[in-house]
């Protein structure tokens, strides 16, 4: 006689594969009715063989940095809440890139209103966020492969893969594990040639914190419970990606100590 166990499993696969099956369904179906931003067009290739960074804002993260890259004007890219930063330097990001709603606060509303006042381009997922202002960019994220890495249904999770590398922002970018991920694929559409990741710590099991000085209080620290693996996780898939694809792309990591060795490490003030 079957034990209930044996009776439910079947029901169970049922279930569970639906459920993948209506979220791919729902993901196809919502990504043909989004049509891209016509702006995002006007990036194409804009800052073709130039370099950029990529500022996180993990505990290593010195304010003294932002304002070694505001003398030297370079481009740079952030995210979350480095406006809270703003009153410390004269620092701004040329572009800020919000990829997670849960990131999305009234504070960081009203900030992006700000830095689109003072010419700091908005990029950010439109099937992740809404409310943002018109003159704000927005870019469709692939969540095919998170779908599928995420199902209860091991049949679905051997068909994903990590977060891989879009040659083309304005179709679509990638879902990955941090805003980083998504801002290399943005920076590659817009032509640049070199990435530079500062304050991208990916955290140890040892980190006191999540986030540099300046920020507020972190509730949860996220490295510690793992996210920052995810995080080297997709940068590795990424890096696997650019060479599979033969790019001429490269990132390099001037974060100061932190746990990312996936890519080639250089120190800040070697690079200014």
């Amino acid at each position: 006689m079957k034990t209930f166990r044996e009776k439910i499993t079947p029901l169970l696969d049922f279930i569970l594969g639906h459920c993948t099956f209506l979220c791919l369904l729902y993901m196809k179906i919502s990504f043909r009715l989004l049509k891209p931003d016509s702006r995002l067009l006007r990036l194409k290739d804009k800052y073709r063989n130039r370099r950029c960074f990529i500022v996180g804002l993990g505990p290593s993260l010195k304010v003294a940095d932002l304002d070694l890259l505001a003398e030297n004007h370079e481009y740079t890219f952030s995210m979350n809440r480095c406006y809270r930063l703003f009153d410390k330097t004269a620092w701004r990001p040329d572009c800020y890139v919000v990829s997670d709603a849960k990131a999305c606060t009234s504070e960081t509303m009203s900030a992006i209103d700000s830095m689109l006042s003072a010419g700091t381009t908005v990029a950010y997922s439109r099937s992740e966020i809404s409310g943002m202002p018109k003159d704000a960019l927005y870019f469709k994220v692939n969540f095919i492969d998170f779908i599928l890495r995420n199902s209860m249904k091991r049949k679905y999770r051997t068909r994903a893969h990590d977060c891989l590398l879009s040659t083309d922002a304005y179709e679509y970018v990638y879902a990955g594990s941090s805003c980083a991920h998504t801002i290399i694929q943005l920076a590659y559409y817009m032509g640049f040639s070199e990435v530079y990741l500062l304050g991208t710590d990916c955290g140890t099991s040892s980190d006191k914190k999540s986030y540099c000085e300046g920020l507020g209080s972190v509730k949860n620290n996220a490295y510690i419970k793992g996210e920052g693996q995810l995080m080297i996780k997709d940068f590795q898939s990424i890096k696997d990606d650019i060479e599979h694809k033969n790019l001429d792309f490269h990132i390099y990591n001037c974060t100061r100590g932190g746990a990312l060795e996936v890519f080639p490490r250089i120190g800040l003030d070697n690079i200014l």
